[in-house]
């Protein structure tokens, strides 16, 4: 579940159209892999598992970049 600031969704929304998908699709395709690349450069034990197998998540305010 997500919820986003209602300018954030309207931009990405507009994204979205003009690629020619869905939000679903942007999401899927551009927003995670981008933020997944980003997050791994900046968290050094990004490639390790932490307690068992479970990775410790940082919370990040939202940024549309794609």
């Amino acid at each position: 579940m997500q919820s986003l600031d209602p300018e954030i969704y309207a931009q990405l929304r507009k994204m979205a159209k003009d690629r020619g998908i869905t939000m679903q699709e942007l999401i899927r395709a551009v927003i995670v892999p981008d933020w997944m690349r980003k997050a791994g450069a900046s968290h050094p034990s990004s490639g390790r598992a932490v307690r068992k197998g479970v990775r410790r998540l940082r919370r990040t305010r939202a940024t549309v970049t794609a």
